[in-house]
This record gives C-alpha cells, sequence and structure tokens, in this order.
C-alpha cells in the first residue's frame, strides 16, 4: 500500500499529499495526478483551483473579431 501524507487542502477542496516518489494533487472529484516535484504540484493546485488562463476560463463568453 502506498503511503500519503496530506499536506494542504484549499477552500475549495483541492488536495497536496505527499507521497513517497513525488506529490499527489486530488480535485474536489478525487481524480488525482502525481508530480515529481513540489514546484509542477503547486502549479497544478492553483490551476484547479483557479481554472484555466484565458482564453479557456468559464468566464469567457465571446470571441472578438
Amino acid at each position: 500500500m502506498d503511503v500519503q501524507t496530506l499536506l494542504a487542502r484549499t477552500a475549495r477542496g483541492t488536495a497536496l499529499l505527499k507521497h513517497h516518489e513525488g506529490f499527489v494533487v486530488c480535485d474536489p472529484d478525487g481524480q488525482c495526478q502525481f508530480c515529481g516535484d513540489l514546484y509542477k504540484a503547486e502549479e497544478l493546485v492553483q490551476e484547479l483551483d483557479e481554472g484555466f488562463d484565458y482564453p479557456y476560463s468559464s468566464g469567457f463568453h465571446e470571441i472578438m473579431h
């Protein structure tokens, strides 16, 4: 069995866990991704909490030509 330690949980439910070979980031729905280093794990946590950058954000309404 893999041993994981919870390092942080955001207000939106994203969890950052320490895994013996790196880090695991889980979204509120329980879908998890492995990251080899903390920097990439922190970027993924931020992306999951804030959504994608423009133009992929959920607030994107229309393309202006």
